[in-house]
């Protein structure tokens, strides 16, 4: 059933959830899990800890309780909101979301907080472990703005938040566009492409964020010569990399104003592609963001001339300054007063950030630099591929070499994809081996966990 609230009836609820937190003990500085479907309640509930001057834990609700108990250990909650009456007896925190929205409400917010966390944003890493990093309510107001400054929502919006609320993209783009006093819209998860052109049009939405993999889908069920949604004032498109032809075939057959940013967990929003010329190139990423300044330094951290790349490191008021649970990578984190995102990069003359890949996925093939993206980028131009992840392994003669995990959409023989990167790479980018595979091995996210591929 379609729900419709306006701000008073939205603080309402966030009162009554608040007043059960506070009935449960529960205070600045606790941390308050979210187990929670994608339902203006869940919004609610974000505003209810902070009102609180609690700290948001992030649950997806479809993940399955050996994660669930994994990140619940790491990160030891107070209570759990659950959706589920009664909440699961394997989750002992959990209380139900049903008695929260039966309280008497609290009104009034706790003191002011200064530089207080906000909320844990959660990422697995390259290790699997859980590992969050401290969102403060400035930093939250520092991502909106940079946004909000891109064109990514104003205040006249209807905007679509498509991403699940228990990710950073989708609970922070749900809270800022509340924050700019536009309109917040909701559809429930796991739509179809088809549901979500109905859902659109039906519900008046002027701008809305996708995932890569569902912008790609809208592209397919597009007619040709037709767009699906030519009066959309923007489609945000965040949690992964569009390659040139994806942006140009959104632009022409799903909807003509497109925004492709870059960013990640520990920094939001890094840069932005905004006009269609800033996106030519594969390795493009847009323009730094507001109040973000973008360097390449080498391994010493020495800045490095336009056109170098090395990696990335970025300083602005939206970039969380420290992390829970598990370490860090060794080349990302906070060093002094810049964030390293573990991204490789460079700056072109017109300023545009330009992204090579990981620096822990630089492959060293007798003694020459591979960027794996670039061969992933490689394999996916050819017809046959879907879906493509390169990695090293080690090499007694080289060093290492290049392998290829491929998700063919056809069959297709090795030789002949071989012979196409041949005509786009150099001979030593060339992968030595391929492996076909029915699927790439995701995480909840949708980010490729190279370190499940079979590499042995």
């Amino acid at each position: 059933a379609r729900q419709r609230l306006n701000y008073a009836e939205l603080d309402l609820i966030v009162g009554r959830i608040a007043g059960f937190l506070r009935e449960l003990g529960v205070g600045e500085g606790d941390l308050v899990g979210l187990r929670l479907r994608d339902t203006p309640d869940h919004v609610a509930a974000f505003f209810a800890v902070m009102r609180v001057g609690a700290i948001i834990l992030p649950l997806d609700w479809r993940t399955p309780q050996a994660d669930f108990d994994r990140v619940t250990r790491q990160f030891q909650p107070k209570i759990i909101l659950d959706d589920e009456t009664p909440p699961p007896a394997w989750s002992p925190e959990a209380v139900s979301m049903a008695s929260a929205l039966q309280s008497t409400p609290v009104i009034a917010a706790s003191a002011q907080l200064t530089n207080a966390a906000m909320g844990f944003s959660l990422t697995s890493g390259t290790t699997g472990m859980p590992k969050a990093f401290v969102v403060t309510h400035e930093q939250l107001d520092a991502r909106c703005a940079a946004r909000a400054d891109t064109g990514v929502f104003n205040v006249s919006d209807r905007f679509l938040v498509t991403l699940p609320l228990a990710y950073a993209a989708g609970r922070e783009h749900a809270i800022c566009v509340l924050l700019a006093g536009a309109t917040l819209t909701l559809i429930s998860s796991l739509f179809s492409p088809a549901e979500l052109v109905e859902f659109v049009k039906s519900h008046g939405v002027t701008a809305m964020s996708l995932s890569p993999n569902t912008s790609r889908a809208l592209v397919s069920m597009a007619r040709e010569g037709s767009m699906l949604f030519p009066d959309l004032r923007a489609l945000v498109s965040t949690t992964g990399k569009l390659q040139p032809e994806d942006r140009t075939a959104i632009c022409n057959r799903v909807a003509p104003r497109l925004i492709d940013y870059y960013g990640s967990t520990g920094t939001g929003p890094i840069a932005a592609i905004t006009r269609p010329e800033e996106g030519v190139k594969n390795t493009a990423v847009g323009r730094p963001m507001h109040g973000m300044a973008v360097e390449i330094v080498g391994s010493s951290g020495d800045q490095l001339p336009v056109g170098e790349i090395g990696r990335i490191r970025v300083a602005g008021d939206a970039i969380s300054i420290r992390s829970v649970g598990a370490a860090a990578a060794a080349d990302e984190g906070y060093h002094d007063g810049w964030y390293y995102p573990g991204d490789l990069g460079s700056l072109d003359p017109d300023g545009l950030l330009h992204l090579h890949g990981r620096t822990n996925e630089l492959i060293k093939r007798g003694g020459l630099s591979i960027y794996a993206q670039e061969v992933e980028q490689a394999l996916r131009r050819h017809e046959s591929v879907l879906d493509a992840a390169v990695v090293g392994v080690p090499s007694e003669t080289l060093g290492e070499e290049v392998v290829a995990f491929v998700v063919a959409g056809r069959p297709v023989e090795a030789k002949e994809i071989i012979r196409h990167c041949r005509n786009e790479l150099a001979s030593y980018k060339v992968p030595t081996r391929l492996v076909f595979l029915p699927e790439l091995p995701r995480g909840t996210g949708g980010k490729v966990i190279k370190s499940m591929l079979p590499t042995g």
